[in-house]
Order: C-alpha cells, then sequence, then structure tokens
C-alpha cells in the first residue's frame, strides 16, 4: 500500500441504524460486519480475490487467480429440529481450494462448538464438489477409486466482532490439526495442513494497528469500522469498495433485509445476555455453596467429627 495517495475519511457518527456510518462530510456508508453489508461489499470478484489473498497471506505463487463465491450457500445436511445451515460466503478458487467467511458480531453460545460444526459443513460440501469437478471426472476410473478419501484444501474464516483470541498481542490466529506428541517434541506442525481455521479478532485488531501499513490493514479496518476514521489508497480496487458501501449506491432490498436482520440481532442478543446472566448466578450459587459448606465442615471438625464423615457428608450434599 505503498506510494499510493491517500485521503482520510474521519469523525465516526451513530445514528439509529447501527449498520450505517457517517464521515465528516455528511456522506453515508454500510458497515460491512454484517451478513447483508458483507455480501453489497464481497458481491465482486476481483474485491473478493483481493481480501482473500491479502487476509491468507498468500505469497505469489499460491495466491487465488479465479473464484466463484455464492453467499448464503446452502448445506443439504439433515440437523436437529430441522434446521437450515447457511454459510455466510462460500468460495472455491481455480485450482480447487474452498474457503467460508463467517462474519460474526455476538459471541454465541458454543461458538468455538460452531466453528467446528461449521467446518464440517464445509467439509462435507468441498468433498461433495471436488467429485463433481471437471479435474475428478476425467480421471481415470482406477484413480478416482484410488482417491475416493481423497479431501481438497478447505479453510474456515471467523470475522469476529468481539473478543475472542486470549493472546493480547495477536488479532489474528491459524487453527489446524496437531499431534500432542510431537508438539511435545518441539514439532509444532499440522499434521493435516489441508483443513485449517482462520479466526481474527477484530476489537484486537483495532487496537494493535492504529493506522493501515498493509493491503490486509486496509480490509480488516474496513470490515472492522467501514470508510470512517482510515486512510484509504487511492487505487481503483478500494475505491471501488468504498463505493460498493456508499449508501446512495447500495440496492435498497439490502437495506430491507438488513433491518429484519438487526430485529432478529436484537432478540439473539438478549438471548446471549440471558444465557451469560445464568450462567453467572449458577456459579455465584456454586461459589456460595462451596463457602457454605466449608464453614460448616469447619465447625463440625471443631466439635470432632471426624473427616471421613465430614467428606462422606460433603459428597451427599453435592450429589443433591
Amino acid at each position: 500500500m505503498k506510494n499510493h495517495k491517500k485521503r482520510l475519511v474521519t469523525n465516526f457518527e451513530t445514528n439509529n441504524k447501527p449498520y450505517i456510518v457517517r464521515n465528516a462530510a455528511g456522506e453515508e456508508f454500510l458497515l460491512p460486519n454484517y451478513s447483508e453489508s458483507f455480501r453489497a461489499l464481497m458481491d465482486d470478484k476481483e474485491i473478493i480475490i483481493d481480501m482473500l489473498n491479502s487476509i491468507l497471506n498468500l505469497e505469489p505463487e499460491k495466491s487465488i487467480k479465479d473464484i466463484r463465491y455464492e453467499f448464503e450457500k446452502p448445506i443439504d445436511v439433515f440437523m436437529p429440529e430441522n434446521d437450515p445451515i447457511r454459510l455466510d460466503a462460500w468460495a472455491e478458487t481455480n485450482d480447487r481450494r474452498f474457503i467460508n467467511i463467517e462474519v460474526q458480531n455476538w459471541p454465541h453460545a458454543f461458538i468455538f462448538d460452531r466453528m467446528l460444526l461449521y467446518n464440517a459443513y464445509l467439509t462435507l460440501r468441498s468433498k461433495y464438489d471436488f467429485n463433481k469437478s471437471d479435474f475428478f471426472e476425467s480421471l481415470s476410473q482406477k484413480e478416482r477409486k484410488r482417491r475416493m478419501y481423497e479431501l481438497p484444501e478447505t479453510i474456515s474464516i471467523w470475522l469476529c466482532n468481539f473478543p475472542i483470541l486470549k493472546s493480547k498481542n495477536c488479532f489474528k490466529d491459524a487453527w489446524a490439526v496437531f499431534s500432542e506428541n510431537e508438539i511435545r517434541a518441539g514439532n509444532a506442525l499440522p499434521i493435516f495442513p489441508k483443513n485449517k481455521y482462520i479466526i481474527i479478532d477484530l476489537p484486537k485488531f483495532l487496537q494493535l494497528r492504529k493506522s493501515i501499513h498493509s493491503r490486509e490493514d486496509f480490509w480488516l479496518r474496513l470490515l472492522s469500522k467501514g470508510p470512517v476514521e482510515m486512510s484509504c489508497p487511492e487505487d481503483s480496487l478500494c475505491v471501488r469498495a468504498l463505493n460498493r458501501l456508499r449508501l446512495s449506491n447500495v440496492d435498497p432490498k439490502i437495506l430491507q433485509t438488513l433491518e429484519v436482520a438487526m430485529s432478529e440481532d436484537k432478540h439473539v442478543m438478549e438471548v446471549i445476555k440471558a444465557d451469560a446472566y445464568l450462567k453467572g448466578e449458577a456459579e455465584g450459587m456454586e461459589k456460595g455453596m462451596e463457602k457454605g459448606i466449608k464453614k460448616l465442615s469447619d465447625f463440625l471438625r471443631s466439635k470432632g467429627i471426624s473427616s471421613d464423615l465430614l467428606a462422606e457428608a460433603a459428597k451427599a450434599i453435592e450429589s443433591k
């Protein structure tokens, strides 16, 4: 991003629609960290390729050259309660890599379980598409049989607009399958590098990167805050990205969908808050119980009650 003229879009202003931001000149833009506004930004092949190459830090020889993509990709897997699963954004590269991008604004219960579950959906769908590809079908019957269980490379990217990574100095982490034995031996390399998770903590990114120094910085800052309080390079692709978010250019259907999503998000947040409250209340009750049992045990011990009998009583109380 060097050698580019830059303009500064500043002065974030809030309004009653949290998915809209306004700059100092009064221009309004969509904030692209909601599924619908993310789609408005990314529904452009060159933009999505550039963002993926930047976030994945791909070397030129491994960079994505071409791609086909879908939003709200349906996954034909039976689930309890007949709840259909859709991936926020799904992409297949020219060299048969499969990528899922999820935009998350709330720390749902079982968020890590959800990541693994969506990765399982991605793997199943990718295997199906891989076997139906022109490449696979061009192989001999013998070779297809040999590759029966071969999996294509899959990458799950999670853009989290809430704190998720524990490290104070890291806004992006890569997860994969490792061997505990190899880690103990000092060889911390994935044993299956074809399946990877990229977890991005957007609040941590804003804390650690105060200005834009790379292409990745540009995209993550745009995804975090929209085109406000940021230096914008004057190359045509970045300008196009900003124009896609300009409110006057946005399809009215997307705005209507966002209105509905805001109502649903409100209910989701209420559920998350209630879940957190109940967990906190349960933890408080548990701590109070532990403190009460300890006080009672100390008192009974002072009266000569044996430790074995006290342990038996504690177990009886816990079982109830």
